[in-house]
């Protein structure tokens, strides 16, 4: 491995023309330490290693020659796997899979995420693994750094805290998600940034999106099981319902 470390070190350092003086005073160490480095006489400890990285613009793993594409090749193609599973319903079938993967590849957030949505979808047969798949949650928001996973993720827990009743939680889940004027649809509908038939579209299918949305927060005015009369007000469940069908109209 730090053959090739060698070798890509020297690669790196010409792609930018760079002689071993300019990296070494870059980096503040010696043009010796360089040289010991390109020639494998001795090694950079890990806090250099990133420092090179950072700087070069590469990861560690490249530049220590590890090839990363066949492991996330492998991981892609479990959560393949895993999702047409889902589809059918068939998550006790991808616990397994996924479990033997997460072994090889500890720490990976995309498996993790796709074991907890396999454990949370087999709390009939199981009720203990959704306390298993909220531990998986919760350590995915530990350690990643995409802001993406983590919006799932704490979506996800919502509904996982609700389920067991403990609404503290799921309330605490729900209020740590954006705002609605944050959200890629309400922002990118409304920038300028797209224009013509993809403007047209996007804005139809956010109708649409929209349109739903509403539709679930009007179903709850239209019944007074949920919602007394007085609660309801200036609402109504007439009222509701009238709204309902404008909408159903308009999407």
């Amino acid at each position: 491995m730090y053959n090739d470390f060698a070798v890509i070190l020297k690669n790196l350092r010409k792609q930018r023309s760079l002689t071993q003086e300019q990296l070494a005073e870059t980096i503040g160490i010696s043009c010796q330490a360089v040289s010991k480095w390109e020639t494998n006489s001795s090694y950079p400890d890990i806090s250099l290693l990133i420092i090179i990285a950072d700087y070069f613009d590469v990861s560690v793993d490249y530049l220590l020659g590890h090839d990363t594409s066949k492991q996330n090749e492998e991981i892609q193609n479990v959560c393949n796997q895993a999702n047409d599973l889902f589809k059918n319903g068939n998550y006790l079938q991808a616990i397994p899979l996924l479990r033997e993967t997460l072994i090889k590849h500890p720490g990976n957030e995309e498996l993790m995420y796709n074991l907890a949505w396999a454990l949370s979808g087999t709390i009939k047969e199981s009720p203990e693994n959704y306390d298993e798949a909220i531990l998986l949650y919760q350590k995915i928001l530990e350690i990643s750094l995409n802001a993406k996973m983590k919006i799932k993720v704490t979506r996800d827990l919502i509904y996982r805290f609700s389920t067991k009743n403990e609404m503290d939680k799921a309330l605490f889940c729900a209020k740590e998600l954006p705002a609605f004027e944050f959200c890629r649809e309400y922002n990118l509908g409304r920038s300028n940034l797209l224009t013509g038939k993809e403007l047209s579209d996007y804005l139809q299918s956010n109708i649409v999106l929209f349109g739903n949305a509403i539709l679930e927060c009007l179903e709850y005015f239209t019944n007074e099981r949920i919602l007394t009369a007085e609660e309801m007000k200036p609402y109504s469940c007439s009222s509701a319902k009238e709204k309902i069908e404008l909408i159903k109209r308009i999407i």
